[in-house]
Formats: structure tokens, C-alpha cells, sequence
């Protein structure tokens, strides 16, 4: 049964389908957005939203329905399960915690495993909204970035069972006949490397893995998207601000260069006078996330190094993933994604 359309924006021809429920936890039910522009089969872009793993929701995306008309893709933005802040770190957390905040909470890594489960429960309903289920990318900022690359770069959400997880909380109950997989993943200043965090049990990374590094060290490891690239990971798009102070511009370059070994197409942009979210940093930061797109179209000549690697067998031509050197926002995104899921 096809579901109702329940709005529609005729400025941007994009038909708008909310509170869809993707998955029916124990703690409450997952939810998704759907943006799907009027054209024959568009490809599918999965929005994870960022936060530190504790906070916002699926609001927390650039303007979706004008980037689905713009990018020439269907835009699902989702909801996963947020960590629980201890009661005794809910101080140390500052303005981040909202307590109207309807998402239900979990343990990682129940964060993955929502992702996992959008994208397969999105490629199982393709037909019943019009957009191209062989046609996938996640995209995700900060938190949202590393759950992101973890969806691109572990295809089996057991990769990242221990530490007393049940096998329980890994199983594919949702849509388990489809694929999980995606083609290609747009990173926004995402962590790659958790083994990096201060050995701090109020990080949000501690928060997140359920205690310190010190005590975690395998569980950081296993969490990191770094730890999990392979031959197989599909081309990523890295975008970073040089002057970010809560995921530092390392996390990005130690990715692009892990990609590069392995023989994956990779770009990265290092925008070299932005923070987090592009603004200020700090808790302050994360809730801009929803104008980022726009904040790097307000840069008027923003100062950006952009490294690409593009790797080719015998006797074929390299195709750029980014034609030239446009600045930071929609052009590259578009461009990336025509190459990979166009």
C-alpha cells in the first residue's frame, strides 16, 4: 500500500513526508523524514543529524527540501537512539540536553544500529515513494559524520558487537531482507578516530561508549570509522574547518589518508578559518547545523585546500570526483553525488 503524501512544497516541487516510523524500539519508535524531488527515480540521500550523540534530532538538517530539488536527490533524514547522560555528568553536558527532547535513548552501539536499519527499511519501501533504492548515500555532521562512515564503512552491524552487547540488540529486525549497505558518504566534520578523545568520562565520545578511554580502549577502537576501512569503502567526501576545536581537522586528514592507502576515491576540503558547524565552537554550535549550507554560501571567497585521490586500474582514465576547485557547499555535493549515485 503506497503511503499517503502529506505535504507538498510546489516552490521547490518536492512532495514531504513526515513522522514516518522507520523501527519500534523498546525505549519508543524511530522516526524519519522524507524530501523526494518530482523526478523519475531520484537516488537517496540518508541525513544523519549531529549532536554529540546525546542531543538534537532529525530538525537538525541543512534545509532539506531545498537541497533535494537542488541536489537532484531524495533526502531522508532520521532519527536514531541517542546515548543516556549519566546523572552525575548531566551538569557537564551544559545547554546540549534538552528534556523535551522526544528521541529515545540507548547504548552504543544502538546509534549504528538505527542507521543501519533507516537505509534498509528506506530501500525496502523505495517503490511506495518514488526514489531509487540501488542508489545510496548517507550523509551526516560531527556525530552524525562518524555514524555516517561507520554506515559506508561496516557493512555487518556485528563488526562492532562486545563488551557484554547482547546479540540480541544486533539483530536485523528491521526490513532484514534488505541491503544496509550505501555507495557513498558525505562526512561534515565527523570524528574518525575516538582513540583520540581526552581520557575524560564527560566527553561525549566517553558518554557514548559508556565510560572513559582508559577503560574503554577496545570499545573507542572498534567505534572508530578508521579502525573499519577497507578496499571496499565506497568514495567519501570530507569536508572540515581547520580551526574546529571539538573535532579537530586531524580526524579528516588521518581519514582521507587511510582511504587513500586502500585505493577508495576520496576528496577532502580544509576550510581554513572555520570551526565546528562552520560558526563558533563549543555546545553553542551545534544547533546551527540546520543553516551550515547557507553559512558557507555567506563566506565570500572562503579560503579552502581541497586534496583529491581518484585510483584507476590499467589502461582506464581517472574521473574526478569534484570538477575543478568550487568552494565548500552545494556545488561539490551535487557534483560528488552525480558521480557516485547519479
Amino acid at each position: 500500500m503506497t503511503p499517503p503524501r502529506d505535504e507538498s512544497d510546489e516552490r521547490t516541487a518536492v512532495t514531504v513526508t513526515e513522522d514516518v516510523t522507520y523501527a519500534e524500539r523498546d525505549a519508543g519508535e524511530l522516526k524519519l523524514d522524507l524530501y523526494v524531488p518530482d523526478a523519475d527515480a531520484p537516488p537517496l540521500v540518508v541525513y544523519v543529524h549531529g549532536g554529540g550523540w546525546i542531543a538534537e534530532t532529525r530538525d537538525n538538517v541543512p534545509d532539506p527540501a531545498r537541497y533535494a530539488a537542488e541536489l537532484g536527490c531524495a533526502i531522508a533524514s532520521v532519527s536514531y537512539r541517542l546515548a543516556a547522560v549519566p546523572d552525575g555528568l548531566v551538569d557537564e553536558t551544559g545547554e546540549m540536553i534538552d528534556p523535551d527532547n522526544p528521541t529515545p535513548r540507548g547504548r552504543f552501539p544502538d546509534q549504528f544500529v538505527d542507521v543501519k536499519a533507516a537505509i534498509r527499511w528506506l530501500r525496502a519501501n523505495a517503490d511506495d515513494y518514488g526514489y531509487d533504492a540501488t542508489r545510496v548515500a548517507a550523509w551526516g555532521a560531527s556525530a552524525g559524520g562518524h555514524l555516517a562512515l561507520l554506515a559506508g564503512l561496516v557493512d555487518d552491524v556485528t563488526a562492532l558487537a562486545g563488551d557484554g552487547v547482547p546479540a540480541s540488540d544486533l539483530e536485523q529486525t528491521v526490513a532484514p531482507e534488505a541491503s544496509g549497505a550505501v555507495q557513498a558518504v558525505v562526512d561534515w566534520y565527523g570524528p574518525t578516530d575516538l582513540t583520540l578523545t581526552p581520557d575524560d568520562p564527560a566527553t561525549p565520545e566517553s558518554i557514548l561508549l559508556g565510560g572513559p578511554r582508559s577503560e574503554r580502549e577496545a570499545a573507542f577502537e572498534r567505534a572508530s570509522p578508521l579502525t573499519h576501512v577497507s578496499e571496499a569503502s565506497p568514495p567519501t567526501l570530507v569536508v572540515h574547518g581547520r580551526e574546529d576545536t571539538v573535532v579537530s581537522v586531524e580526524h579528516s586528514r588521518l581519514l582521507f589518508d587511510a582511504l587513500d592507502e586502500h585505493g577508495v576515491d576520496t576528496v577532502l576540503y580544509e576550510l581554513h578559518d572555520l570551526g565546528h558547524v562552520w560558526t563558533s565552537d563549543g555546545p553553542e554550535a551545534i544547533e546551527s547545523e540546520r543553516v551550515a549550507m547557507d553559512l558557507l554560501a555567506a563566506t565570500p571567497t572562503p579560503a579552502q585546500t581541497i586534496r583529491e585521490t581518484t585510483h584507476v586500474s590499467e589502461g582506464e582514465t581517472a574521473e574526478a570526483l569534484v570538477e575543478g576547485v568550487p568552494p565548500a557547499g552545494p556545488v561539490p555535493i551535487r557534483q560528488f553525488l552525480d558521480r557516485t549515485i547519479g
